[in-house]
């Protein structure tokens, strides 16, 4: 078989294991035969290489000319695993549909669930912020020495991963950012497994906004963030500037 038949096929395996409806549609619950069963796999175990050398062309025939970024060579198998984690957490459909920011959405829940019980909301938000003092006040410079304030959105979002692994639906335009709340679909499973008893609204309210609101003064930018809206979505903006009144 030629490399590019080759090639072809992998990716063709991928695409059927993405839909499997043997894989997808396993009842979790049902009582396993075998260990191997009980587990999440992705077809792909031992041939990450070749998996992610498949995708690696791809990206690279599809890729602007000249983009460095979206050359893998020798790289292809940290692409190869990313892409099989992809089709292992895709492929959980129950007791929800998983998404790729499955892990890191319960991750904060149970991060804000143990605080609100706490009573230590205040802390905890305080302490993330710090945690991120080195890029913020990096940011802060550059916008006092370029005045773009818009580089404070960036920093908030499409420069840390901690934004763009959890945030999957996103819309940017000039001086504001809308995402989609990540935290619905978990909530919806959670909440009835009594795992956490936060909504997304008071998620939004004692976490997601004050967070932002205190990074966005590190930078010394005034950033509005949405009230909580029934959509889910949630929008980050530059306040316009405050012209004192004569």
């Amino acid at each position: 078989m030629s490399s590019i038949s080759r090639c072809t096929a992998i990716i063709a395996a991928t695409l059927l294991l993405l839909t499997s409806a043997h894989a997808a549609e396993r009842d979790r619950r049902a009582l396993p035969t075998s260990a191997a069963e009980f587990g999440e796999w992705s077809g792909f175990e031992g041939q990450e290489e070749q998996l992610g050398a498949a995708v690696a062309k791809t990206i690279r025939e599809m890729a602007p000319e000249g983009s460095q970024q979206h050359d893998f060579t020798g790289r292809e198998a940290e692409l190869g695993q990313g892409v099989a984690t992809v089709i292992r957490t895709l492929n959980v459909r129950k007791p929800y549909q998983h998404e790729m920011n499955d892990a890191l959405v319960k991750l904060t829940l149970n991060y804000v669930q143990f605080a609100k019980d706490h009573d230590l909301m205040k802390e905890m938000v305080e302490e993330d912020v710090r945690s991120q003092m080195p890029m913020l006040m990096r940011t802060g410079k550059f916008i006092q020495q370029t005045g773009m304030k818009e580089l404070a959105l960036v920093a908030m979002t499409d420069r840390t991963a901690c934004f763009y692994q959890l945030a999957l639906e996103v819309k940017r335009e000039p001086g504001k950012v809308s995402f989609k709340s990540p935290y619905g679909t978990v909530l919806a499973a959670t909440r009835q497994l009594g795992m956490h008893d936060l909504t997304e609204k008071e998620l939004h309210e004692i976490w997601t906004k004050p967070r932002f609101e205190q990074q966005a003064a590190v930078m010394g930018v005034n950033i509005e963030v949405s009230d909580w809206r029934d959509d889910g979505w949630v929008t980050l903006s530059i306040a316009p500037e405050k012209v004192a009144a004569r």
